[in-house]
């Protein structure tokens, strides 16, 4: 897991970059200075290093990054300007998918157990590559066919010789 801080004083931006196209799995936050929910939002970010550096310390395609928005022209990699400040993202796929974060539990939104969640939640799903589920049909073979055939041949044949005694 990498751990990235870009702000104006930092000449990093183009690091950015780089993780998102050697398709790394990419978190990022994307703050606004001075902003009340970003200044409330970041120190609850800052604190995925600590909570996940043991799960995932030996994976080296995750990237968690909080970036100044000051910079976001700069940003080579990011297909959509943000709508709003703070913005989370999850980009992946050299940059083809783009998720923004979403939590539906008001009390832990924007809190370090949203983001852990939502950041195992998305790594599970890359873990072991894509499952292949093999849907057979069952097919009836000829001689099971015809098996079945005689059977109901042979209940109308005894069905209609009880008919006949009576």
């Amino acid at each position: 897991m990498k751990i990235l801080h870009i702000d104006p004083t930092t000449n990093n931006i183009n690091l950015f970059d780089d993780y998102v196209s050697q398709g790394k799995h990419v978190f990022v936050l994307i703050y606004l200075e001075g902003c009340g929910p970003c200044i409330a939002t970041r120190p609850e970010w800052k604190k995925i290093e600590n909570v996940l550096k043991d799960k995932y310390k030996s994976n080296d395609n995750l990237v968690v990054i909080d970036v100044d928005q000051e910079l976001l022209k700069k940003m080579t990699k990011l297909k959509e300007q943000p709508k709003g400040f703070p913005t989370m993202l999850y980009i992946t796929n050299k940059g083809e998918t783009t998720e923004e974060y979403n939590e539906d539990d008001e009390k832990i939104f924007r809190k370090i157990e949203s983001f852990e969640k939502w950041i195992d939640s998305k790594m599970k799903k890359q873990k072991g590559g894509k499952r292949r589920t093999r849907r057979t049909k069952t097919r009836k073979s000829k001689k099971n066919r015809k098996t079945r055939g005689n059977i109901k041949s042979r209940k109308n044949r005894n069905r209609k010789s009880r008919m006949n005694r009576k």
